[in-house]
C-alpha cells in the first residue's frame, strides 16, 4: 500500500471517530496536509458524508438512479401500473361480456324500449336496464285495479291480459302475441276495463331480434283511455339455456 493511501485511511478513521464539533477543523487540517488534487476531492466527499450522514442512507432503496455499471442511456424501469378495480355495484364476470348495444337508432320506436346506458358490462340480455319501461308497466297495472271480495288483498287487476285471453296460460298467451303480424291485435274485456295489444314493430336491440307492442286500457263505460304502456319480447339465449328463445322483456 502506498504511503499516501495509508495516510488517507488513517486520517479518515481519525476524522470519523472525532466529535462532530471538531469535523470542520479536522477537514481544514486534512486538506492542508494533502496536496494532491484527487485526494482533496475525495476529502471533500468524505466531509460531506461526515456533515450529512443521511446523504448516504437516503439513496439506499429509494433512488431512481441507474445502478453502477448500467447503461446510462437505458430507460429506468417504470413503476407497475395500478390494478383496475371493478365499478362499485357491478356483478362479477360470469362469462364473456356482450357487446354494447350502442346508441339508439333513429328508426327505433318507441324510445322507452331501448336499454339505458350502464357503467357495468352486460353478460346476459337480462343485464340490460329497462327501468323506465318497467315503471310504466307498473303504473298500467295499478290503473287496472278493481275491487274483488274473494281476491288476495281485495283487488284484482284487469291489466293481466293472459287471465282473460288464455285463461291464465302464460305460454299460450306469449305464442298468441308472437304470432301477430305488424298492426294486428289481441283484445280482452274485464268487468271495468277493456284491453288492446297491438304489434307495432320488429326492431332488434343490440343484434337481438325483438318485437314491440303497445298496450291500451280503456274504461268500459266511458271509453276513455285509462292507461297505456309499451311492451317487448326479444329472442336470446338465457344464461342456463341450451338454445335461444323468445322472452318477455317488458
Amino acid at each position: 500500500m502506498k504511503p499516501i493511501h495509508r495516510a488517507l485511511i488513517a486520517a479518515l478513521a481519525a476524522g470519523a471517530l472525532a466529535p462532530v464539533a471538531a469535523h470542520a477543523q479536522f477537514m481544514d487540517m486534512f486538506k492542508q496536509a494533502m496536496s494532491n488534487a484527487a485526494v482533496n476531492a475525495a476529502a471533500d466527499k468524505v466531509g460531506d458524508i461526515i456533515r450529512n450522514p443521511g446523504s448516504v442512507t437516503s439513496k439506499v432503496g429509494g433512488s431512481n438512479e441507474a445502478p453502477a455499471g448500467a447503461d446510462p442511456a437505458a430507460p429506468l424501469a417504470a413503476a407497475p401500473a395500478p390494478v383496475a378495480k371493478a365499478a362499485p355495484g357491478c356483478p362479477k364476470s360470469r362469462a364473456t361480456a356482450l357487446p354494447s348495444v350502442g346508441t339508439r337508432p333513429a328508426d327505433f320506436k318507441p324510445e322507452i324500449l331501448w336499454p339505458a346506458e350502464s357503467s357495468c358490462p352486460a353478460y346476459a340480455f337480462s343485464d340490460f336496464k329497462f327501468d323506465a319501461a318497467k315503471e310504466q308497466r307498473q303504473k298500467f297495472v295499478d290503473a287496472s285495479a278493481v275491487s274483488c271480495s274473494d281476491c288476495e288483498g281485495g283487488k284484482d287487476y284487469e291489466a293481466w291480459a293472459n287471465h282473460y285471453v288464455t285463461s291464465g296460460d302464460s305460454k299460450k298467451f306469449e305464442e298468441k302475441l308472437l304470432a301477430l303480424k305488424t298492426g294486428e291485435h289481441v283484445t280482452w274485456k274485464g268487468k271495468k276495463f277493456s284491453g288492446d295489444i297491438v304489434l307495432t314493430g320488429s326492431a332488434p336491440v343490440g343484434g337481438f331480434p325483438c318485437k314491440q307492442f303497445h298496450w291500451t286500457l280503456k274504461d268500459n263505460k266511458s271509453g276513455a283511455v285509462a292507461a297505456e304502456r309499451e311492451g317487448m319480447y326479444c329472442e336470446y339465449k338465457g344464461e342456463y339455456s341450451a338454445s335461444a328463445g323468445w322472452h318477455e322483456v317488458i
